[in-house]
């Protein structure tokens, strides 16, 4: 943990500050080459949501597996600006925000990476992660974004696009800070993703 760190922490009563986010990419794992095809995210300013999606020149084909998953195909992206080209407005979208994801360590890991190979590297990102919290306070069947809201009483669209998730995402993320608020827990810490 750096020595500058400075904590910061979501109120659970009245959430704030936070940005919603969620990516598809070619594959799971950056350091065999995959990619950010999409990345959507969420705000509310002023009582407005806020919206940022795109989709991402990957340099490279979309595995029909990956395809399969979240139905974004090369012609669709061939067009599409590379992350590069749109990470200033990603970490201006952000920010002073606290990120939110479920499975942050999979969604930053993404991220950061493409931000540090785009020249972004000083950006601190606070994140807190919603299936962490999901599974921490919480027994659902399954911990999936999907089937925790199913379980809650969310509709969920089933095209597991980008910014279909994010919007699904903030719902199922209202139900957890309810909840834990009505355990008697005010706050919760945001965690720093840290990258180089």
């Amino acid at each position: 943990m750096r020595d500058n760190y400075e904590e910061r922490f979501i109120s659970i009563k009245n959430p704030e500050n936070l940005v919603f986010l969620d990516i598809e990419t070619t594959g799971l794992d950056p350091s065999k080459g995959a990619k950010i095809v999409e990345i959507a995210m969420l705000k509310t300013v002023d009582g407005h949501d806020e919206k940022y999606e795109s989709f991402v020149n990957p340099n490279c084909p979309i595995p029909e597996e990956s395809s399969k998953v979240h139905f974004i195909y090369d012609d669709m992206v061939r067009e599409a600006p590379f992350f590069k080209d749109i990470a200033k407005d990603i970490i201006s979208f952000i920010g002073n925000g606290i990120v939110v994801c479920h499975n942050a360590s999979f969604d930053l890991l993404f991220v950061c990476k493409e931000l540090s190979q785009a020249g972004v590297t000083s950006k601190d990102i606070f994140y807190v992660d919603t299936l962490v919290l999901a599974r921490q306070y919480f027994n659902f069947e399954s911990n999936k974004l999907g089937s925790i809201a199913n379980a809650i009483g969310i509709e969920v669209d089933l095209s597991h696009r980008a910014m279909a998730d994010v919007v699904t995402m903030k719902a199922v993320a209202r139900y957890i800070f309810a909840n834990i608020y009505r355990k008697d827990i005010a706050i919760i810490q945001s965690l720093l993703y840290e990258y180089k």
